[in-house]
């Protein structure tokens, strides 16, 4: 991390008045709001990655309670709503009380292979999960079954999105190359898209359409009815879910990004229309945020913080470890795995180009890396990795 002071000299060599369009250009208010859940990957149906008026630790933070996952590392976001922390660890799915860690019930303690990889959504007291090739809806409380629907291909990692669309809600999965759209609360199948190209990553929704990404570059929009709207292609190959920016009471448009296979950050409006492309280098793992006019992205050992109007980088800071570990937006803050947690200043600080300082909230260094993190009631959920380590399990911690 560079010194203040070779901060001050780059900001010296390069003028004050190139410095001052460097310096992020936003003003974000800490949040007000204490009691969010964080419902399902990605956080809500536009897949943003953000609770933009949430309250989250801003200093450094206590642990009010760890527990082992009994894996070596987790394959999704905790998932935490109604008293509940859902944990995806790759052979299982873990349920734990909110307050105290306690163990709740699991879906599968016994199996050794590598079965869970996306996580739940939880809707109207029912956490509905991907398992393999089926979509089950589990009482959240107890875990007990509700309906089970099995596809003829396996569904894509994060491809699971839960609507309030329709009399009992909606299910949207995508299976082998189709979207599918169910009834949440029965689960009978209502359509079927076929696509070209397979789905790996998280579906988004937005107004009336559906927007879902495929391993080939194609990026769909898809109405309630199983109509495509439209339909664009991006060369490189898509890397991450969409993320759908919304309207704001400025009156600013929304619009949906995705990430392609050569680190380009491709930004669409809503009739399909490119408006811009920003190129970050490699990309990690599926997962950009949006939130106060910025898209944050994970590329290697750099954090990149966009500006949705155009592109244009605000600011980008090296972290110095290589990780693929998607950001999240909390407040005013920027959450971000890797070796340790860090908790960066939205503003991006005091600096130029990836010379930075006054950006780092904290750091907190746990046993392992870390791998993913949300938020929920103004507490931090944070997963940790075992990989390279001497430790045997993971650890799922909650801090404040």
């Amino acid at each position: 991390m560079p010194s203040r002071r070779e901060v001050m000299a780059a900001l010296g060599a390069t003028g004050i008045a190139t410095a001052a369009g460097c310096l992020g250009g936003l003003s974000v208010d800490p949040g007000t709001d204490e009691s969010y859940a964080w419902p399902t990957g990605g956080a809500d149906r536009r897949n943003s990655r953000a609770i933009p008026d949430g309250v989250a630790p801003r200093e450094d933070p206590t642990v009010d309670w760890r527990v082992d996952l009994e894996s070596a590392h987790a394959t999704a976001d905790p998932v935490v709503v109604d008293g509940t922390v859902l944990a995806t660890i790759g052979t299982d799915v873990v349920a734990f009380d909110r307050t105290s860690g306690d163990r709740r019930w699991s879906i599968d303690p016994n199996n050794e292979a590598n079965t869970y990889r996306g996580a739940p959504t939880v809707y109207e007291g029912l956490a509905y999960v991907p398992e393999v090739d089926t979509v089950t809806a589990r009482d959240l409380e107890s875990g007990a079954v509700e309906w089970s629907e099995t596809f003829e291909a396996t569904i894509g990692r994060g491809s699971l999105l839960v609507t309030d669309d329709g009399e009992n809600g909606r299910v949207f999965t995508a299976g082998g190359n189709s979207l599918h759209a169910l009834d949440a609360g029965t689960g009978e199948r209502l359509w079927e898209q076929e696509l070209l190209g397979t789905p790996e990553h998280s579906l988004a929704k937005y107004t009336d359409y559906v927007y879902v990404a495929t391993d080939g570059g194609e990026l769909y929009a898809v109405d309630e009815r199983g109509t495509v709207q439209w339909r664009r292609t991006v060369e490189a190959g898509i890397r991450s879910g969409p993320a759908v920016r919304s309207l704001d009471q400025s009156g600013s448009e929304w619009g949906i990004a995705v990430v392609g296979g050569d680190g380009t950050v491709v930004y669409f409006e809503p009739d399909g229309a490119r408006a811009w492309e920003t190129e970050i280098g490699g990309f990690g793992d599926d997962g950009i945020a949006i939130a106060h006019e910025t898209l944050l992205a994970r590329s290697g050992p750099r954090v990149f913080a966009l500006n949705l109007a155009d592109g244009s980088v605000r600011w980008r800071l090296d972290l110095g470890e290589s990780a693929h570990n998607p950001p999240i937006v909390v407040g005013d803050t920027v959450y971000v795995g890797g070796d340790r947690l860090r908790a960066i200043d939205i503003e991006g600080g005091i600096g130029v180009r990836s010379y930075r300082t006054r950006h780092l909230r904290f750091e907190y260094e746990p046993t392992g890396a870390v791998g993913f993190v949300t938020a929920a009631d103004s507490k931090l959920f944070v997963t940790t990795n075992v990989f390279g380590t001497e430790t045997e399990t993971a650890e799922l911690i909650v801090l404040s």
